[in-house]
């Protein structure tokens, strides 16, 4: 049997004038063997069975399709199942008796013990006055007033509060000589920074020695210049309350309280804490008694 190849092979060789050995040559009269268009061949046919077979064609069949030899019938076993769950629910029924093992004995209870006390697990109990005294160590408005507070109490205690309290009516009768001192350091302390620069020192032929001595004559004008602030202060100070008693009040209260705090507090805010209060007593004092400072009549 010949297959579509050979057949086509067949024909376009046939066209060609081949032929098999024994065969007569065509004659003219037959024509021209070769076909104007050469033919397609068929396309071949596609086997009767692959050569790998189907995956789903040779699958192992479901479990459930394929019946087990061993397994009786469905009857049968229903009838089994049945008598197996009658057998459970009577030995359910049954009680049962808790049999010793042989391999451990028996051990007797533990007797009671006596009752353990209770251990408080949590902090001490934090009452209203607790909650209070907290807030108030983190609160830093609080600790300062606390701070400053007692060191004010403590100076009132020693009596440095009244003894500072009793410039203030001095000061507020003498207000020229008050003001008179006012003018004296302003005037001091002027000249000597402006003594101080190069270009002046420079000018001068002993610096040190000509520097203190134009400290102590600018202090000495401003000692003398002292009467005309204060008849400024009469003439124009009183309709504002500002008179020559009032403002040397106030210069006396200022320059103590100031005083203080530049000598002394402000070189101790590194210290401890405890060193820090006690060298503010000075300072609370001080501003303790000007606030408890009353003006009195003035002569």
């Amino acid at each position: 049997m010949t297959t579509a190849d050979e057949r086509w092979t067949r024909r376009i060789m046939g066209g060609l004038g081949v032929r098999p050995v024994g065969h007569a040559d065509p004659s003219e009269a037959d024509g021209p063997q070769i076909p104007e268009q050469s033919p397609v061949p068929p396309p071949a046919t596609p086997p009767s069975q692959p050569r790998v077979p189907d995956w789903w064609r040779v699958a192992r069949p479901p479990l459930a399709a394929v019946p087990d030899p061993n397994e009786p019938d469905d009857d049968s076993g229903h009838d089994s199942d049945d008598q197996d769950d009658d057998e459970h629910q009577e030995q359910d029924d049954q009680p049962q008796e808790h049999k010793p093992d042989p391999a451990r004995p028996a051990t007797p209870p533990t007797p009671p013990g006596p009752p353990v006390a209770k251990v408080a697990t949590g902090g001490p109990k934090r009452t209203g006055v607790r909650k209070l005294a907290d807030s108030a160590a983190d609160d830093r408005t609080t600790r300062w007033v606390v701070f400053n507070g007692t060191a004010a109490a403590v100076g009132y205690g020693i009596g440095l509060v009244p003894f500072l309290e009793a410039f203030m009516p001095a000061a507020e009768q003498g207000a020229v000589g008050m003001l008179s001192l006012f003018t004296a350091a302003v005037g001091g302390y002027g000249a000597w920074l402006v003594s101080g620069f190069p270009a002046v020192k420079n000018v001068l032929p002993h610096p040190p020695v000509s520097r203190l001595i134009i400290t102590v004559g600018a202090a000495e004008i401003g000692r003398r210049f002292a009467p005309v602030p204060v008849d400024w202060l009469n003439a124009n100070g009183e309709r504002w309350g500002l008179g020559p008693s009032a403002v040397s009040l106030l210069l006396t209260a200022g320059s103590m309280c100031g005083g203080l705090w530049w000598f002394i507090d402000r070189r101790t805010r590194n210290w401890h804490w405890a060193a820090r209060w006690i060298v503010r007593i000075p300072l609370a004092s001080a501003v303790l008694a000007t606030g408890l400072y009353a003006p009195g009549t003035t002569s």
